[in-house]
């Protein structure tokens, strides 16, 4: 995982970047790369060319408007909000993708570089996300992806505190849900083989399966930035 950039640098290197420095603004968008693909991912529901698109829009637009951040510190949420609304561009819209000519070449980078690995912990994660709901899914990705505080979370989705805490706990509620039902179906007993037929080995030798035992709550928050 990429380190964050200290709150000293922070500051000089948005200042480079306000004057046109791309190399300092790669280094402010570096750190973050893993949590806006989490926010894209959640938003869109893993479909990658709308990911990738949200990506580079969120790029773009995090460069082109630099200049209107009021508090260096707050950058992420910044960003991270920009990131929910081009998710949200793209939900409503089917017309075709705006020319990018305008943002530097060099801050293009390739949207796979930032794809999840499969199989780990984030795939794992998004997939909880997803069982959350579309209504409720940034709430979720935010406050337990990104440890953002409720009020941070209603300010980025513009909704208030209330709202986004009914949010969650409906999140809360449509993953467990979600996991119960896995896990019945997993424990479900299977269709037994004709009498004569030989039976084959289970992996433990002998009995039926166990139920999945599968972590039945969201992971514990990631820490701020």
């Amino acid at each position: 995982m990429t380190e964050p950039v200290p709150r000293a640098r922070l500051r000089r290197l948005i200042r480079r970047a306000r004057v046109g420095d791309t190399e300092a603004f790669e280094e402010l968008v570096r750190p973050l790369a893993d949590s806006l693909y989490r926010m894209a991912a959640s938003c869109l529901r893993g479909r990658e060319s709308d990911i990738a698109d949200a990506l580079q829009a969120t790029v773009l637009a995090g460069w082109e408007h630099l200049g209107e951040l009021e508090r260096p510190a707050y950058f992420k949420t910044w960003l991270l909000r920009i990131c929910i609304n081009e998710c949200r561009r793209i939900t409503r819209s089917t017309r075709a993708s705006e020319p990018l000519e305008a943002v530097p070449e060099a801050l293009l980078a390739d949207p796979s570089e930032h794809e999840m690995p499969a199989g780990g912990e984030n795939e794992e994660f998004l997939a909880l996300v997803h069982a959350a709901g579309d209504a409720n899914a940034p709430a979720v990705a935010l406050f337990y992806g990104e440890g953002c505080t409720v009020r941070e979370i209603a300010g980025m989705l513009g909704i208030s505190e209330e709202a986004v805490r009914q949010r969650l706990s409906r999140g809360r509620k449509r993953i467990a849900a979600s996991l119960a039902q896995g896990e019945a179906e997993e424990a479900a007993p299977r269709p037994q083989p004709a009498k004569d037929a030989p039976q084959p080995p289970t992996a433990s030798g002998a009995g039926p399966r166990a139920p999945n035992a599968g972590a039945t709550a969201l992971p514990h928050r990631r820490p701020t930035a």
